[in-house]
């Protein structure tokens, strides 16, 4: 019998959408968005929680800095080869940083949705109720 936290560290449980088609990137080639592990994704939300002061002679801004682009080169792969599209994920931010908002946006908010941060509290424990395994909860 397997412990509780051998169950854990094997589950498999990072949802993924393939056949994601980007024309205006690469015309018939398919793509696979993975949702990111708990440890990227809050390395996204410390990112975009930290605040940049900057005072110049027009007085003081604060800044927030999405990082959109650094969640797509984490979670775009290759559908055929399951090889990330950006392995330098700095360098894919730089390429990405230069494409369509509207592109960039539609795969962060995929990724978004497969890493489950579109729910709330309630509806991720209602989701995993729903799916424990013969009497499981």
């Amino acid at each position: 019998m397997s412990s509780l936290k051998d169950l854990i560290r094997a589950a498999d449980d990072i949802k993924s959408q393939d056949d994601v088609e980007l024309p205006e990137w690469a015309p018939g080639v398919k793509f696979r968005v993975r949702g990111l592990p708990s440890g990227d994704w809050e390395a996204y939300q410390n990112k975009l929680n930290k605040m940049r002061f900057e005072q110049g002679s027009n007085g003081a801004e604060m800044t927030i800095k999405s990082n959109k682009a650094w969640v797509v080169a984490k979670a775009l792969y290759d559908q055929e080869t399951d090889a990330l599209v950006f392995p330098d994920v700095t360098e894919g931010v730089s390429i990405l940083s230069k494409k369509s908002a509207g592109i960039v946006n539609g795969l962060f908010n995929l990724c978004k949705f497969l890493s489950d941060d579109d729910k709330d509290f309630a509806a991720k424990v209602r989701d995993a109720e729903g799916n424990s395994a013969d009497g499981q909860s």
